[in-house]
């Protein structure tokens, strides 16, 4: 039964039945009942999630044992029998899953030999070190992916048929025909698309104005696009609209700029952790108190060293996904790296898993000349301080021990107080050499994002010296 009654529930069953004119990957009504059945799971218990993770788990490993020669072959390496699992700690006995195995095996050995090429649709992300990554994933994969969107939205208070606005990339990559249908997709949902990497400091009281004209319940975009707004409430940009939440994904959205975003629209900011493999894999709750995992779709581990992190601890995060037949992802290293917390039910009823703060991700590691590293959220709290003498910054490594700081000046180029700023950093990475560059700006890249760190230097995060956040905050 959808939790909808009068025009919202003709909306609602409007928008599922004609799904297959505006959705150009996804089913109509195989997502209404994802949708259902998630709002269900919503409410189970730590022991429940941990049945329905077991059960997935086990008829996923079956399949894909039978379908995929790659982890057929990976199963019998390891003496690993997907029909014997009896806990969700065995999952440990299978090897962890590199991007560079998935690129190398993904239209050879890894892909599935049994499904249908047209369900194998491809997913293609910008690559964080500039080298595109693909991957693909079928139809079901895709229909729960926004299954769990519609009730992660539904965490912020937005319900079916609140206008809503995105600060994105809507029509990036598209055929004219997807683009149509996107557009009549967004018209349904009553969603204004306001795109993400044009926005400047020269033309954003258009979007604004936009913006004041839609009046949306809900907001939500890049952190770096959200960032342009929150300068633009800073500088005393009058906004003329309030959304009931903001949802940031992308980035690591920075502590200063939530503040600014929820004090300026009178809002509150949740947090988005996803990626193109997966969507949305994490999402802040109104309790704000960590990323609740949508479990019934992934299960997500935190490793240090190949042991689960504890509580207060960074993590890589290695994630599992239920789902995806086109190519399965069986403990994949995505990249990213999280705090891990204590486990338990939280403030808002829910027992999902829980992680923390993102910390960006292991190719944005710094590593500096103490031998201490540092991860890239670390100089965004840093330099948050600063606002008043750093607009903003961006860090390049190519060797370790150095690397170069890029300033764009707030106001006028001030020596004496970015002297102190260097020397206050010089407490964190010790000796390392600090090249300063003044540049003009730091331009995002075309889907709106803009990186605070980036590396060159290539290691394996497992094996880097393992920091917790109380030690990087001293």
């Amino acid at each position: 039964m959808a939790p909808y009654r009068g025009l919202r529930r003709l909306l609602f069953e409007t928008y599922f039945a004609t799904m297959p004119l505006h959705a150009w990957k996804i089913r109509g009504r195989n997502v209404r009942n994802h949708y259902l059945q998630l709002k269900k799971t919503e409410t189970y218990s730590r022991d429940e999630l941990d049945h329905l993770q077991l059960s997935k788990l086990i008829k996923h490993l079956e399949y894909v044992s039978e379908t995929s020669l790659f982890y057929r072959e990976r199963f019998r390496q390891v003496n690993f029998d997907p029909t014997q699992l009896t806990s969700l700690n065995d999952l440990k006995k299978i090897p962890l899953l590199e991007k560079s195995e998935v690129r190398e095996h993904l239209d050879t050995s890894l892909k599935n030999s049994v499904l249908r090429e047209k369900n194998k649709l491809p997913i293609v992300t910008s690559g964080s070190t500039g080298q595109p990554f693909k991957i693909y994933a079928d139809r079901e994969q895709l229909e729960v992916r926004f299954a769990s969107t519609l009730r992660a939205m539904e965490w912020t208070g937005w319900r079916f048929g609140d206008k809503q606005a995105r600060l994105w990339h809507q029509t990036l990559g598209m055929s004219p025909t997807q683009i149509a249908r996107e557009r009549l997709d967004a018209l349904l949902l009553r969603r204004l698309f306001i795109p993400a990497f044009e926005i400047s400091s020269e033309n954003i009281e258009l979007f604004i104005e936009k913006l004041r004209r839609h009046k949306p319940v809900l907001l939500d975009g890049y952190a770096e696009s959200l960032n342009f707004l929150a300068s633009y409430i800073s500088s005393g940009g009058a906004i003329g609209f309030q959304p009931r939440a903001v949802i940031s994904s992308a980035q690591a959205l920075p502590s200063a700029t939530r503040n600014t975003i929820e004090q300026g629209l009178e809002t509150q900011v949740f947090d988005k952790y996803g990626s193109r493999e997966f969507s949305g894999i994490a999402y802040e709750c109104k309790a704000h108190t960590g990323h609740h995992v949508v479990d019934e779709t992934y299960i997500v581990e935190l490793l240090v060293d190949g042991r689960p992190a504890v509580p207060g601890e960074i993590g890589e995060i290695v994630i599992t996904d239920l789902y995806n037949k086109a190519t399965p992802l069986i403990r994949y290293r995505i990249g990213d790296l999280a705090v891990a917390l204590a486990q338990g039910p939280c403030e808002c009823g829910m027992s999902h898993t829980r992680i923390g703060e993102i910390e960006g991700r292991t190719q944005a590691i710094v590593h500096c000349a103490n031998g201490r590293w540092m991860p890239g959220t670390f100089f965004a709290h840093f330099f948050k301080d600063y606002e008043s003498t750093i607009k903003f910054f961006q860090i390049v490594q190519n060797e370790k021990g150095k690397f170069v700081l890029n300033i764009v000046p707030a106001t006028s180029r001030d020596e004496i107080q970015i002297t102190k700023i260097l020397d206050e950093l010089r407490k964190y990475v010790g000796n390392t050499e600090i090249f300063v560059e003044y540049v003009d700006a730091i331009p995002l890249v075309r889907t709106g994002k803009r990186s605070p760190v980036i590396s060159t230097v290539a290691e394996d995060f497992q094996a880097v010296r393992r920091q917790t956040i109380g030690e990087l905050e001293t």
